[in-house]
């Protein structure tokens, strides 16, 4: 199946003249626009075969630069094999990047050796991974001469080597959506989506197909019934319509399945200006769904959103040991809490409150309707509290590792599958995505801190945080993270510049939008319209400020910004 994803990824050139994120005019969600302006069209890498006479090493750099264009399965890049090796490659198990300023080629009689600076990875599944700094990729390359006396590459190791220019050239990326495990909420994966003349529309449908990311398929699921396909093979879009034929598996679905996989689909082709809506059929014949037409729409799926809540835009600060809401100007008290705070943070339903002391070793609860607040955890350094779907809270003790607060009010130790990250006692920092399921964590060696993402498992005994991965390579100090979008996360920290910054880091593609910060940038928050906002604390002053476009507007004295209704 997976060399079947690849391989229709990989077919050719993609026409994304009108691929874009989902609308922001909307009022139900909002998304990262991807420009519609033909001018910001892809053009297909065209690589050039072989010339007379190359050198070991000019054919192993004509090899790595043939590899950015696919067309015609890799027909250029063969090119530079040898006949038997052209046929035994198998570019399909996914790419290693690099960067391009880093490489060198080292040439020894009919051996080539490619080394460069390792950027991350593209899985065979269209999934992107950072790579830790300092890795390096190195690739040996044999060589031997054919019958007209030209080199050619006898030896190549299966997938291929493209530099990160080739990546931005060459490929797009886009939100897709799963469901957990109980089909009642959708959890966003990410799809890095070549050049390809299959179309994006049915690259899209055959990610969902395959399934979710593997660090999400201990807790995510489609709800397309196994061994499910698309009948003629491609999603035509005409006038707005996705056409999406399914083979016959998705008749054996009872309704709450058909529902959720037309949930998925409609969200997923969604995100492609160019679809307005999706007609779903089954070998040429209408899937129908109770109280929906034939053609579906995202509004039809609106309360299944993993899009946090637009109408949280009611700004609320802590003043001591007080939270004000401030609303167009208008202040009022909402809540005072026994002793002066450092955090607040409502749940997904704006029903509860949890807030840390300023000496962080509480953590206290109250209903949203009421100021009584009850002791629920304690420690030593612990973080800003962040709420599940299901009225958990989350929180690292940091030396101490991670801990839940279940709805029950009971607690618990939250083991961390760190790998080669570090250690569960090194977790500084925890955030929960708007979809209850994934989860990124800062950890913090006391030298080098790390963001990474991963997914909430649950049972009945235990709650672990699996499938860890790096997200970025360039910051290496972080004092706050927040998810600024179901596809990226906002950190403020610094890199190697040592200088304050606002990184807001994509999930899609790993690559960093940088932003400076205001003085004393503390905390971060987001509003339901993804608007972003950072408190800061100079000398006795405290502050919260609005980015916008570029700048930091004042808009409130306080700290630790969230939003309500």
């Amino acid at each position: 199946m997976r060399s079947k994803f690849i391989a229709g990824l990989l077919a050719g050139v993609l026409g994304l003249s009108g691929c874009a994120g989902i609308p922001t005019s909307s009022k139900v969600y909002y998304g990262d626009e991807i420009s519609e302006d033909t001018s910001t069209q892809f053009v297909r890498v065209i690589a050039r075969p072989p010339s007379s006479n190359m050198s070991p090493a000019e054919l192993v750099r004509g090899f790595l630069d043939a590899c950015a264009d696919p067309s015609e399965n890799y027909g250029i890049a063969r090119k530079y094999l040898a006949i038997e090796s052209a046929d035994d490659w198998n570019p399909l198990t996914g790419i290693e990047i690099y960067e391009a300023s880093t490489v060198e080629v080292l040439e020894n009689s009919a051996n080539v050796t490619v080394g460069a600076e390792k950027l991350g990875t593209i899985s065979d599944l269209g999934r992107y991974q950072s790579s830790d700094p300092g890795v390096q990729i190195s690739k040996s390359f044999d060589l031997e001469r054919d019958a007209a006396g030209q080199w050619r590459i006898s030896k190549a190791s299966d997938g291929i080597l493209l530099s990160s220019g080739d990546v931005d050239r060459s490929f797009r990326s886009f939100p897709i959506y799963f469901f957990n495990t109980d089909l009642t909420s959708l959890i966003t994966d990410n799809l890095l989506v070549p050049v390809s003349n299959s179309g994006a529309a049915t690259s899209l449908v055959r990610s969902l197909l395959e399934g979710p990311s593997p660090y999400l398929s201990p807790v995510a699921t489609s709800a397309f019934p196994v061994g499910t396909t698309l009948t003629y093979g491609s999603v035509p879009v005409t006038n707005g319509i996705a056409q999406v034929d399914f083979s016959n598996e998705i008749l054996g679905a009872n309704e709450v399945t058909r529902r959720a996989l037309s949930a998925q689909l409609v969200w997923t082709l969604s995100t492609l200006a160019n679809v307005s809506a999706v007609q779903i059929s089954v070998s040429g014949q209408p899937f129908a769904l109770a109280d929906l037409g034939s053609l579906q729409t995202i509004l039809d799926w609106q309360n299944l959103s993993p899009i946090p809540n637009a109408n949280q835009v009611n700004l609320n600060v802590i003043r001591n040991e007080k939270i004000v809401s401030v609303n167009n100007a208008v202040e009022k008290e909402k809540y005072i809490a026994p002793a002066s705070m450092a955090f607040a943070v409502p749940n997904y339903d704006n029903s509860q409150l949890a807030i840390v002391s300023a000496d962080r070793k509480s953590v206290q609860v109250t209903l949203a309707s009421e100021s009584k607040f009850r002791l629920v955890a304690q420690g030593d350094q612990i973080s800003k509290p962040t709420w599940d779907r299901d009225g958990n809270i989350y929180f690292s003790d940091f030396g101490q590792g991670v801990r839940e607060v279940l709805s029950d009010g009971s607690l618990r130790v939250v083991p961390v599958d760190v790998s080669t990250l570090g250690t569960s006692d090194q977790v500084r920092q925890v955030a929960v995505a708007s979809d209850g399921v994934r989860v990124a964590v800062v950890l913090s060696d006391g030298i080098q801190d790390v963001i990474a993402v991963g997914a909430i498992f649950k049972t009945d005994l235990e709650t672990r945080i699996i499938g860890l991965h790096r997200i970025e390579r360039s910051i290496t100090s972080v004092r706050e993270i927040v998810w600024s979008s179901p596809t990226s996360i906002a950190a403020l920290g610094t890199d190697e510049s040592k200088s304050d910054l606002l990184f807001d880091v994509s999930l899609l593609d790993g690559k960093s939008k940088l932003f400076s910060t205001p003085i004393g940038a503390q905390q971060l928050s987001v509003d339901g319209a993804g608007r972003l906002y950072v408190s800061a604390v100079d000398g006795a002053e405290q502050f919260v400020y609005q980015q916008s476009f570029g700048s930091w507007s004042q808009v409130a004295s306080g700290i630790g910004g969230f939003f309500s209704k």
